[in-house]
C-alpha cells in the first residue's frame, strides 16, 4: 500500500474515532472535554497542513502511536473516566504519550537536520530531552487550564511529580527504542 493511501486511511480513521466522540461529548455534556479533543484535533490537522507545506516526513507508525496516545487520552481517559476510576491509568498514560512524542519529535527533527547514527549517546540525550521537554510543557498547558478553566487536571504536587517521572521513563524507553532499531 501506498504512503498516500496509507495517510488517507490514518486521517480518516482518527476524524471519525474524534467525531463520534465529540457526539458522545455533546450528548453527555461534557464541554470541557469539547474543548480538548477540538484542541487535539486542530493541532493534527495543523501538523498536516505545515508538514504538506514544508515537506516534513514523520514515519506512519509514529503517527499511530501519537494518534493512539491522543485517543486513548479522550476515550479511555476522559470518555471513560478512567482517569477519576484507575490509579494507574494517568501513569501507563504519561508512560506512553512521552514515548511516541519523543519518538515524533525525533522523527522530524532528524528529517531536518541529519543526526550521525553512529553518536549513540547524543541520539539517546536528544531523544530523552525532547520527551521530557514535552512533557514538561503538557504540565504547564495543565497547569494553566486549571487555573483558567478551575478544573482539577494537577491533582496536586504528588500527582505532577509522578507524571514527570513517567514522561522520563517514557522518554528514556524511547531513547533505547532508537538505539535498539539503528542497531539492526
Amino acid at each position: 500500500m501506498k504512503s498516500k493511501e496509507i495517510n488517507k486511511i490514518i486521517f480518516s480513521s482518527f476524524s471519525l474515532i474524534m467525531l463520534l466522540l465529540l457526539i458522545g461529548f455533546i450528548i453527555k455534556r461534557q464541554e470541557r472535554f469539547i474543548y480538548n479533543l477540538l484542541a487535539s484535533y486542530i493541532g493534527y490537522i495543523l501538523f498536516i497542513y505545515f508538514g504538506n507545506k514544508r515537506n516534513i516526513k514523520v514515519k506512519n507508525y509514529i503517527k499511530i502511536l501519537v494518534l493512539l496516545t491522543i485517543i486513548i487520552h479522550t476515550l479511555i481517559g476522559q470518555y471513560f473516566n478512567f482517569y477519576l476510576t484507575t490509579y494507574w491509568f494517568d501513569n501507563l498514560l504519561h508512560v506512553f504519550g512521552a514515548f511516541s512524542f519523543a519518538l515524533f519529535f525525533y522523527n522530524i527533527l532528524n528529517n531536518s537536520v541529519k543526526v550521525n547514527n553512529n553518536l549513540k549517546t547524543f541520539i539517546f540525550i536528544t531523544i530523552f530531552n525532547l520527551g521530557v521537554t514535552f512533557g514538561v510543557i503538557f504540565e504547564i498547558i495543565e497547569f494553566i487550564l486549571d487555573i483558567f478553566y478551575k478544573s482539577t487536571n494537577q491533582k496536586s504536587l504528588y500527582d505532577t511529580n509522578l507524571d514527570l517521572i513517567f514522561n522520563f521513563l517514557g522518554s528514556a524507553l524511547a531513547g533505547i527504542y532508537v538505539l535498539n532499531k539503528n542497531r539492526h
